[in-house]
């Protein structure tokens, strides 16, 4: 009896044991199909997405929350805001869509992700923007478009393994953020969709980005006031405008940029390669400690490009830009442009650029133009130089 006894201790101890492991493996899932949506693309199942966010972030364990796959959810403006008991994970595997008029959108986010840390975005899926009727909206001193996915005020953050399309907006915007790791993304929109950035850094710290397809109406990926330690590195970008620091110098009081660094790029059919664009007559701050490296272009438009006399719908002040720029470096940089100006560092009068470097350049003329070689050009530009091999011929020194 006894034996029995301690047999049957034996067990139900075993038991319990195996439900605490089982318990703490285990994540719930919260699905907005359980919260009333219909997840069938055509109502409006936004209160749904919330209600279910809500009951995630407040549950005590790590949870899920779960975009199931064969579901289009559609939404206008929805909030997932923290601190959360413990941030769930946020797997999309359906699609998300955006209801189309813009009515419906009175901030500047469709999809937003505010005051959480450690948060973990994936899972195969799509956010469409249904952009298209927003577009004609568009214009650089209009109030700006829906981004589809805002990250705002987030920490050791994650976003990966996701497509985005057709943003009404930017599709991707990461602000005040720190710690910030943006990988294998597909981002599509029209070549002709005006301010459909792929991903704009703002205000933001340690920011990483790397194995993205982006294919869009502007730029590729930008960065803006503010943004410090941003890496980017094997990034496919084309048709758009390429890759941009900037515009810088819009507005009063905007913070300094510095240390971003650029490399293992391919960039195709753009307007612009790599480019720093500032606007003229903006109030003073710097941009510093910039690197391009091991960037092939092709059939590109001002491969290499700073523009600090930035200005889209000619509507500027006329005084110089006050952005200073300084140390910036182009090492590596091949290909072929489809203008002659290959190379253009136009800087400002007031705040010349300072030490900027060309290392080991070789661009080309597409072989559909028929033209002479290729040319660079260069203004307000002190201490710079050029090192290695230079094709087009450098207007900076050579050493």
């Amino acid at each position: 009896m006894a034996c029995s006894t301690m047999t049957l201790k034996a067990f139900l101890f075993s038991f319990i044991l195996m439900c605490l492991w089982k318990s703490s493996f285990e994540q719930e899932i919260f699905n907005p199909l359980a919260y009333e949506a219909e997840g069938d693309g055509v109502t409006d199942d936004s209160q749904a997405l919330v209600d279910a966010w809500d009951s995630a972030c407040e549950h005590h364990a790590p949870a899920i929350f779960l975009i199931p796959e064969n579901t289009t959810f559609l939404s206008g403006p929805a909030s997932f805001e923290g601190p959360c008991r413990v941030t769930p994970t946020v797997q999309i595997r359906g699609t998300l869509k955006a209801i189309d008029s813009l009515s419906a959108f009175h901030d500047p986010g469709w999809i937003e992700f505010k005051h959480l840390d450690d948060l973990h975005i994936d899972g195969g899926g799509t956010f469409d923007g249904q952009g298209s009727r927003s577009w004609s909206h568009a214009c650089s001193y209009c109030k700006k478009l829906p981004m589809s996915l805002r990250l705002l005020k987030v920490s050791n953050t994650t976003v990966s393994n996701l497509t985005f399309v057709d943003s009404k907006g930017f599709h991707i915007s990461v602000q005040m953020s720190s710690s910030i790791n943006v990988n294998r993304l597909n981002i599509t929109a029209p070549g002709n969709s005006p301010n459909t950035d792929g991903i704009h850094i703002s205000e933001s710290n340690d920011v990483k980005i790397s194995d993205l397809h982006i294919s869009t109406g502007d730029d590729c990926i930008s960065i803006g006031q503010g943004a410090t330690d941003v890496h980017i590195e094997n990034i496919i970008c084309g048709p758009g405008h390429g890759i941009s620091i900037g515009s810088l110098g819009k507005y009063e009081n905007e913070s300094d940029v510095s240390g971003v660094h650029v490399r293992n790029c391919s960039i195709s059919d753009t307007t612009n390669g790599v480019r720093i664009k500032t606007w003229p007559g903006s109030p003073p701050s710097q941009a510093f400690n910039f690197t391009f490296q091991d960037i092939v272009m092709d059939n590109v438009s001002n491969p290499i490009i700073i523009d600090q006399q930035y200005c889209p719908d000619a509507k500027c002040v006329a005084p110089p830009s006050q952005v200073k720029i300084s140390n910036v470096t182009y090492n590596r940089i091949r290909g072929t442009s489809n203008e002659q100006v290959a190379v253009s560092l136009l800087c400002s009068q007031s705040v010349p650029c300072e030490n900027v470097i060309l290392q080991d350049i070789n661009l080309t003329m597409a072989s559909n133009i028929t033209s002479n070689a290729t040319l660079s050009t260069c203004s307000n530009v002190v201490n710079g130089s050029a090192v290695g091999t230079q094709t087009p011929d450098p207007c900076l020194t050579k050493v």
